[in-house]
């Protein structure tokens, strides 16, 4: 980072936010998405999955994501959850790979088969590999703040957890509040304890809007000193497997939040409404972006 006050934001709206929709985008569309947030200045897309077409249809074209996107400038990353979706996305040709764990057992045992254990074992030799083929890679831990199958984790399974990934050479964790619950005395006083802690450590945040603390939330981990978020155009997505999951904060309101507090994220507002409205067009409804909705209640004003 360059400056105190910049910050970088990861849009996750073609992965995380298109797994879950009714419509089914088009690869075309989906590309053309991708397309609009690169010119908006995204610079770090998750552009796709490579799981399995059956898990999860909606993202059943990854390969051909990848495809279409390679001369975009930006680092296009996939979520890989396993070795044989390491293989597909390194094969494609993405430039860096999310992998991902839960924070509790029942949850990754719905989401991944396995116990949170077993996935730090996988885990692990897929960084390895990652570094040796010249990719970069982050692992993401869902339900950190609140799992609906086994409530608060507590910050001291989280501390160990972070430990544990640090301990094997993890640099560039995140944290995710999957199903919204998190409130911002929760998230600073967490990451306060886990930056002093794990100062080698690189964190991110990704907080989902359930109870509309997502932006909130936000605001408390950059006072606790955090500089890297996920964040999602239009606010869509959600997980299919968290009960009550609902959409991501919306890239959108994220930046002209941060435009308003003396925040840069180097992503022009103008560009992530046109991006949004072309995500409302093909997904044939409303954004839940608060920012898209003043937007387009101007617009028709003016009209």
């Amino acid at each position: 980072m360059t400056s105190s006050k910049s910050i970088s934001l990861t849009e996750v709206g073609p992965r995380d936010g298109l797994q879950n929709e009714v419509r089914n985008l088009p690869t075309s569309e989906k590309i053309a998405l991708i397309e609009r947030l690169s010119a908006a200045g995204c610079k770090e897309i998750e552009i796709t999955s490579f799981v399995s077409p059956k898990m999860i249809p909606n993202l059943a074209d990854a390969a051909e994501v990848v495809a279409g996107t390679s001369s975009l400038p930006l680092t296009r990353f996939a979520l890989v959850p396993n070795t044989r979706g390491y293989e597909r996305a390194h094969a494609a040709g993405v430039e860096g790979v999310t992998l991902v764990l839960s924070a509790t057992d029942s949850h990754n045992m719905k989401n991944l088969n396995r116990t949170t254990q077993e996935s730090i074992a996988d885990l692990v030799p897929l960084f390895e590999r990652a570094r040796m083929d010249g990719l970069q890679a982050r692992v993401s831990i869902s339900m950190v703040f609140g799992c609906p199958f086994e409530g608060n984790p507590g910050l001291g399974r989280i501390e160990r957890l972070v430990g544990t990934m640090a301990d094997k050479g993890f640099r560039r964790i995140g944290l995710c509040d999957t199903i919204g619950i998190a409130n911002p005395n929760q998230v600073f006083d967490w990451m306060s304890v886990l930056r002093q802690r794990f100062s080698d450590v690189e964190f991110e945040l990704h907080f989902h809007d359930t109870y509309g603390r997502g932006l909130a939330n936000l605001m408390a981990g950059i006072a606790a000193g955090v500089r890297r978020f996920d964040s999602c155009i239009g606010g869509i997505g959600g997980c299919p497997y968290a009960p009550g999951a609902t959409g991501n904060i919306a890239t959108e309101d994220v930046v002209s939040l941060l435009e308003a507090s003396g925040y840069d994220a180097g992503i022009a507002l103008d560009g992530l409404l046109g991006a949004s409205d072309f995500l409302a067009d093909q997904l044939r409804k409303s954004m839940s972006s608060s920012i898209w909705r003043v937007h387009h209640s101007q617009c028709a004003k003016a009209a």
